[in-house]
């Protein structure tokens, strides 16, 4: 059984904070740098991203340098072309679709009832050159990133200011990019090595410095009914907004939000989710 060791602490800080947890991927055949090149290969197209890994820490429009070659021959040459990629959806394949139902269930079996149930599970393979960094961004999951081999340093923090925080996900949730144009407020870095990993909330801004080798990473992530009506209220909410109004944001009134909520689930799908 592929095992994720979830702390005690993991109950009170979910939705709330960072906690590093423990995992037993760090030998899955399946995660080797060439089954990776493989599942590049094997993967639709728009399901696989890369770019030049020699990057700043703050990349706000997301505009990076690309490489003209195969996911697989640049995953195959991950040691020497300075480049970063990163598989999307890996739950397209029945093999690794195992992997991530197996390891979230016992994420799930450790939500609280309020959370409501586990929905959009998604997996991401992430494969870095030495040196390599991910820009200053947020995600709209809650993830798990889990080191498989090599190192890293994952630096999670918070929005500066509650202004903020609101600006920029109603800026995302209507259609802008998830990076952001500043390094997180009150950082905290967690050098994780093969065998460990790190629960990050959903929308906690962060950043990933990789360390003198090649490195795998799983992310594990997934929304719960609560964060996907908060995600509603945000794209709701950059609607009203460019109309001038003032809304409140989620978690402040719950009627409004379930009217909120229910206006986008209606009248369309959920426009940003990953």
């Amino acid at each position: 059984m592929t095992t994720l060791r979830l702390p005690d602490a993991f109950a009170t800080a979910f939705d709330h904070s960072p906690v590093l947890v423990d995992h037993t991927l760090d030998d899955h055949p399946l995660l080797t740098p060439e089954a990776v090149a493989v599942l590049a290969d094997r993967l639709p197209i728009e399901a696989v991203e890369h770019n030049r890994g020699s990057l700043p820490a703050i990349v706000a429009d997301g505009v990076v340098e690309t490489v003209d070659q195969t996911p697989g021959r640049i995953a195959r040459e991950i040691d020497t072309n300075g480049c970063w990629m990163v598989l999307k959806n890996i739950e397209q394949d029945p093999a690794y679709a195992a992997i991530l139902d197996e390891m979230l269930d016992q994420v799930a079996a450790r939500l609280s009832p309020s959370q409501g149930e586990m929905r959009r599970r998604k997996g991401f393979i992430f494969l870095s050159a030495p040196g390599s960094v991910t820009p200053s961004h947020f995600d709209p999951e809650h993830n798990f990133l889990l080191q498989v081999r090599g190192d890293k340093d994952m630096t999670v923090g918070t929005f500066p200011t509650a202004e903020t925080e609101r600006d920029e996900l109603e800026r995302y949730y209507g259609g802008g990019h998830r990076n952001v144009a500043w390094l997180p407020a009150d950082e905290r870095t967690y050098p994780l090595r093969p065998g460990q990993g790190v629960y990050v909330p959903i929308h906690a801004p962060h950043w990933v410095r990789n360390g003198d080798a090649v490195s795998v990473s799983l992310s594990i992530t997934f929304q719960t009914a609560l964060s996907r009506r908060a995600q509603q209220v945000h794209m709701a909410n950059a609607k009203l907004r460019r109309l001038g109004l003032t809304p409140r944001p989620p978690g402040q009134r719950m009627l409004v939000d379930r009217m909120k909520a229910a206006v986008v689930e209606t009248y369309g799908s959920l426009r940003r989710t990953a």
